[in-house]
């Protein structure tokens, strides 16, 4: 652990290049670790802390998150875009000993940090004082929790998901590994900092002293290649449904980019796809990983090549693969998958019932609820076994978004359910209500309540649900019957 840290020290701290990118914006590594040192005044107080930060994206983003990694405490990533309600009840399973941010916070949120003792710190004036102290290097023990993130969970709940140093830093070495990287790429940061994708980009790209690129406009989330061509990125990584929706409005065009290697996952990644990468944006390594937020990040990888498309013709898509190195893997009879090894999470926050950490023999095994299938030498992943799904690439629970939904006046009962359309997962919800309700009242009302990727993009309106035999509603039922 300790040789980790200190590779990511220097390189930081001995760097003269370009660490940050956004258009006619650049920061170089001497500005990243003149910040890391201010921030560190403030934080060589606190040892093994919870630290949360809640800030938008920018250069300083990334000042504060390796200021809190490389002091010794655990970063917890909060997004000011999600509901009150929402970044309110992660709060509460947190409890974090620090709140730092670059601007004014809801009054929901200020109260509960007041009324638990929880101090407030402006990252800005942080950043704008000469105080500064420089980085000693800790124990950084292996069992030390690095970051806290959050999943979605069954109750309405989110669920906090602690990552040790010994959980995480395997996935990075493995990756270190498999990837072919060169000095100062541009490194992609496409989505949120709460998306343990994040980890992947944050450490490589500082490991091969190499420049962060972030997406901080919607329209470039919309539609990404101006801002891919324009800050020259190398690296890009996202899940496949991002080149799906570039695909869909530039289908025979030649995307040229700078792209030469692409880290795909989260999503099933269609063969349709893959071909675009190869044939109109022309990049030479794609990579295909599977892993869950609970077992570090990645578990599985599949080198993509362009024999796959005829390979897996009849698969449909590209497979997630072989585990990684220190990833045990067992199959159930029903064919789920179960993780073991040194990636697992210690396990929930607060009151959470481990039920998918379970010992066998002595050993803990992850259950990932996810159906898999071995073809040849490498496996595929066909799907959940229960109301798990992915939306934009993150793992939502299903019965969570219609927690939500019944909340509402009227609502008796309501079924979620996705429907792939253009290899987009589109996320569709039943409502059972003797009166018709107004759909931008219910999006309206959904928008306080979840983030963006987990509110439906159509309702559809059932007086009666259809139940089963044992009285039970028959969610297959209503999902034919839409």
């Amino acid at each position: 652990m300790l040789k980790f840290y200190q590779k990511i020290i220097e390189t930081i701290k001995s760097s003269q290049s370009l660490c940050y990118v956004y258009y006619d914006e650049k920061h170089y590594y001497p500005e990243l670790y003149k910040n890391i040192e201010k921030l560190n005044f403030i934080l060589h107080q606190y040892s093994v802390s919870k630290i949360a930060l809640y800030v938008g994206k920018s250069f300083y983003s990334y000042c504060g998150i390796f200021g809190i990694l490389l002091s010794g405490n655990t970063w917890i990533p909060f997004d000011p875009k999600y509901p009150e309600k929402r970044n309110l009840e992660m709060l509460k399973l947190a409890i974090p000993n620090l709140v730092l941010t670059d601007r004014e916070m809801p009054e929901t949120l200020k109260t509960f940090l007041e009324e638990n003792n929880i101090r407030i710190i402006d990252i800005n004036a942080v950043f704008k004082s000469n105080n500064k102290k420089q980085i000693s290097m800790n124990n950084f023990l292996e069992n030390d929790i690095a970051y806290i993130m959050f999943t979605s969970g069954s109750t309405g709940t989110p669920k906090g998901v602690p990552m040790t140093n010994g959980n995480y830093i395997n996935f990075i070495n493995n990756v270190m590994t498999i990837i072919p990287f060169e000095k100062q790429e541009v490194f992609s940061d496409f989505h949120e900092f709460g998306f343990d994708i994040s980890i992947f980009y944050l450490f490589c790209c500082v490991l091969t002293d190499s420049a962060f690129s972030p997406f901080i406009k919607e329209e470039e989330k919309f539609f990404p290649v101006e801002n891919m061509i324009q800050n020259n990125i190398t690296i890009w990584s996202s899940v496949p449904s991002v080149i799906s929706r570039i695909k869909s409005m530039r289908p025979y065009d030649t995307i040229q980019t700078k792209i030469k290697i692409m880290f795909i996952c989260g999503e099933p990644f269609y063969l349709n796809i893959l071909k675009y990468c190869y044939d109109n944006m022309k990049i030479t390594s794609v990579y295909n990983f599977y892993g869950l937020t609970e077992t570090g990040v990645e578990n599985f990888y599949h080198c993509c090549s362009i024999e796959d498309l005829e390979r897996f013709k009849e698969k449909g898509y590209v497979p997630i693969g072989k585990p990684l190195p220190g990833n045990d893997i067992k199959v159930t009879s029903d064919n789920e998958l179960l993780i073991s090894g040194c990636q697992i999470t210690p396990g929930y926050l607060g009151l959470n019932k481990n039920s998918r950490i379970r010992n066998i023999n002595n050993t803990k095994w992850f259950y990932t609820g996810d159906v898999v299938e071995k073809f040849e030498d490498v496996y595929f992943c066909k799907g959940r076994i229960d109301s798990q799904v992915k939306l934009g690439g993150f793992r939502v629970e299903l019965l969570d978004i219609e927690a939500h939904i019944k909340k509402i006046d009227d609502i008796n009962d309501a079924v979620c359910f996705v429907k792939n359309s253009n290899n987009n997962n589109l996320l569709i919800c039943a409502i059972e209500s003797t009166k018709v309700l107004n759909e931008m009242d219910l999006i309206a009302f959904l928008k306080n309540e979840l983030p963006k990727y987990m509110i439906p993009k159509k309702f559809i309106h059932f007086k009666l649900f259809p139940r089963n035999k044992n009285g039970k509603i028959d969610r297959k039922k209503i999902k034919e019957m839409v």
